[in-house]
C-alpha cells in the first residue's frame, strides 16, 4: 500500500515537516531518515476516531555514545495527550528510534518493526537503498521468532480484554477481536509464507483458517460510531474462529537466527557512516 491511498487527514509533505521538526529539533544531532504508517492504517481497519501512528528511525553521530549520557533511544510525540508545540498534529502519534534502538527491535524480530519495515506505507524515506537492503535481509531469515511474537501478542490481547472471567481490562470490542485474530493469522502466514501481511482482510483470505466474512462484518462494525457493542451471535462466531485459528496454528519451530545479528550490525554500520 501506498501513502497515497491512506485517508489519514494529514498530506506526506505535513507529516514530513512534523517528524523535522519533532526529532531534529534545535540543539539536537538527530536526523531522520525513515518513517512509515502503522496501526489501524496498515492493519485495515481503522475508522474515523483512528489516530494516525508514524514510527520510524533516526540516527546520531556514532560519537554520541562515547559519553556517559547516551542519546535517548526514541522520541515520542503525541503519545500519551497532546504534546505542546505540536497541537496541530493532534491525531498523529510519533515514535522515532534512534538507529541503534532500531537494530535491537530488528534483533529482537519485533513483529511490529517488521511489519513497518515490510509493510507499511511509507512517508519519509531518506535512504532508501539502505531500505530495500534491510528489506531483502529480513526476508532471508524469517520466520525467525515472529511467529512467537504474533501468536505472544494474540493471547496477551485475548486473556487482557476478552476473558469473561477477568472483570478488569474486559472489553468484547470489534477492535479487541480484530487485534487477537490479526495476530494468529498473521503467525500461520509468517509460518506458510516466510514473509508477513499486515493487513487482517489480506490475512484472512490467505490462510487457510481465515474467515473473510468475519473481518468484513467486525471492521464495518468498529467504523460504525452508533454501535458500542458487538452482537452475541458475531461475538460467538469470533471467539469460535480465534479458538479455531488457535488450534490450527502449525507448530511454531524452533528459532534461527544464526547470522542475523551480525547482518543487522553490519546493516547498521552502513547507514551510521
Amino acid at each position: 500500500m501506498q501513502f497515497e491511498e491512506l485517508d489519514v487527514g494529514y498530506s506526506a509533505e505535513a507529516i514530513r515537516d512534523y517528524v523535522t521538526d519533532a526529532v531534529a529539533a534545535k540543539g539536537t544531532r538527530r536526523q531522520p531518515r525513515f518513517y512509515a504508517v502503522g496501526g489501524s492504517h496498515l492493519f485495515g481497519f481503522a475508522d474515523a476516531d483512528s489516530d494516525v501512528d508514524v514510527r520510524g528511525v533516526h540516527v546520531v553521530p556514532a560519537e554520541e555514545y562515547a559519553y556517559l549520557r547516551e542519546p535517548d533511544p526514541e522520541v515520542t510525540v503525541n503519545m500519551h495527550g497532546t504534546t505542546d508545540g505540536f497541537e496541530a498534529y493532534a491525531d498523529c502519534d510519533l515514535r522515532s528510534d534512534e538507529l541503534k534502538h532500531f537494530g535491537s527491535l530488528l534483533v529482537d524480530a519485533n513483529f511490529n518493526v517488521v511489519e513497518l519495515v515490510l509493510e507499511a506505507p511509507v512517508v519519509m524515506n531518506g535512504m532508501p537503498l539502505e531500505v530495500d537492503a534491510l528489506r531483502a535481509l529480513v526476508r532471508e531469515f524469517l520466520p525467525m521468532n515472529v511467529p512467537h511474537s504474533y501468536l505472544g501478542m494474540a493471547k496477551s490481547n485475548y486473556y487482557k480484554h476478552l476473558d469473561p472471567d477477568k472483570a478488569e481490562g474486559y472489553d468484547p470490542s470489534a477492535k479487541r477481536f480484530l487485534y487477537v485474530y490479526r495476530g494468529l493469522l498473521g503467525a500461520q502466514y509468517v509460518l506458510d509464507n516466510e514473509d508477513v501481511e499486515a493487513n487482517v482482510r489480506a490475512l484472512a483470505d490467505a490462510v487457510d483458517a481465515g474467515d473473510p466474512a468475519l473481518v468484513d462484518e467486525l471492521v464495518a462494525l468498529k467504523r460504525d460510531a452508533a454501535v458500542d457493542h458487538v452482537p452475541d451471535v458475531l461475538e460467538e462466531r469470533a471467539r469460535d474462529a480465534i479458538l479455531s485459528g488457535f488450534n490450527a496454528l502449525d507448530p511454531l519451530p524452533p528459532v534461527d537466527k544464526h547470522g542475523y545479528r551480525d547482518a543487522i550490525d553490519d546493516w547498521m554500520r552502513k547507514v551510521r557512516a
